[in-house]
């Protein structure tokens, strides 16, 4: 089997291969820019580099986010364009879920925080089988304290970076490692396509949608003039 891996929800863009199980090739962009620009001749590029035709792929796996509105909604629209022209089964993948995956080898608690707006959060806890301890969510700074009390956890992403010295001054027993951790790389997108695709966890592209967990800002807008009219 196939996979190839896309996630476009963060300022990083990636994009990876897996085939039986072996990944091929990643490509991975962490400059926040035109990912609407830059995702294809990514895609291509691994394609070419593996050796590897669009009609080989057996499924498309995407991060759905939560994460940039624009960026899910990107990754998510061509991965379902791919699957509709070849006809072929997507997985759906929480990119809070592949941000743990940097750090699958940590037999703890894995806490992925993307930040979200003002204090809050998204926020996903994995066990180091790669369990869903926390669904997805939105948080406070506050409410992510208080959950991680007395808990020997590992923090991600670029949340975890943002409020360090808090989590480092109420959470003792957290860590918040350096490095390339905190980006959601294409390897982990293929590799955990794949794991979920020979799982069973496929599915008709009709019901891949985005994960956006709270409303857009131009939604807040609107309901905020509609409430002041």
């Amino acid at each position: 089997m196939i996979v190839l891996g896309i996630d476009t929800s963060s300022d990083a863009a990636a994009v990876g291969l897996v085939a039986d199980g072996v990944l091929l090739c990643e490509y991975t962009v962490n400059n926040g820019k035109n990912h609407s620009v830059k995702v294809l001749p990514m895609i291509e590029a691994v394609l070419l580099q593996a050796g590897v035709s669009f009609s080989d792929i057996d499924v498309y796996a995407c991060g759905v986010g939560p994460g940039s509105f624009t960026g899910v909604r990107i990754g998510v629209a061509t991965a379902k364009g791919f699957a509709q022209s070849w006809e072929k089964p997507v997985v759906s993948m929480s990119s809070l879920r592949l941000l743990a995956e940097n750090v699958c080898g940590y037999e703890g608690l894995r806490v992925s925080l993307i930040y979200a707006r003002a204090d809050e959060l998204f926020c996903g806890a994995y066990d180091g089988a790669g369990n869903e301890v926390l669904k997805p969510c939105v948080m406070t700074l506050e409410e992510v304290i208080s959950f991680l009390q007395g808990k020997e956890c590992v923090l991600l992403g670029d949340g975890a970076l943002k409020y360090r010295q808090e989590f480092a001054e109420k959470l003792p027993e957290a860590t918040v490692p350096e490095g390339k951790v905190h980006i959601i790389n294409g390897g982990a997108t293929a590799e955990l396509g794949y794991r979920l695709a020979m799982a069973g966890e496929t599915m008709p592209l009709e019901q891949m949608e985005p994960a956006y967990l709270r409303v857009s800002q131009a939604e807040r807008e609107y309901a905020e003039k509609q409430k002041n009219k």
